[in-house]
């Protein structure tokens, strides 16, 4: 089974009918049912954020979704401090600018070691290039 990584602002259009890409979001959900979910525990931590928690629809449907077999947990800890200095590296001196969640889903692309065949995000800028390197489509 094909695996797909799931950047924050994905979830939230899937769940959060108050968002404003919420359509895109159950167009993307669709896409996703035949896929296998890797996710990286810092997508999680952006992702259940205190105005989403509060959102008890949108919470409980995520959950469930978390609860499916298709969904698999990758530690982050092989890529924690990577990410870390990556962040400030590329923020402070490289003018490209990137959240350490960024780029920590970039070094999991990266990865050769764990098989992303899709990556579903609406920041296409901030991972065309390591998508186009490692061959991940982006949905």
């Amino acid at each position: 089974m094909d695996s797909v990584l799931i950047d924050s602002g994905v979830w939230f259009s899937m769940f959060d009918a108050r968002d404003e890409r919420y359509a895109q979001g159950q167009e993307k959900a669709e896409i996703l049912e035949s896929l296998q979910i890797v996710v990286p525990w810092p997508t999680m931590y952006e992702t259940l954020r205190t105005r989403f928690v509060k959102n008890k629809l949108a919470l409980g449907q995520f959950e469930r979704f978390l609860a499916t077999p298709s969904v698999v947990y990758l530690q982050d800890e092989p890529y924690r401090d990577a990410a870390f200095e990556l962040s400030l590296d590329s923020s402070l001196r490289r003018n490209r600018p990137l959240s350490m969640i960024d780029c920590l889903i970039r070094l999991v692309l990266d990865d050769v070691n764990v098989r992303v065949r899709y990556l579903a995000t609406f920041n296409l800028r901030d991972f065309a290039d390591i998508c186009a390197a490692r061959q991940v489509e982006i949905i």
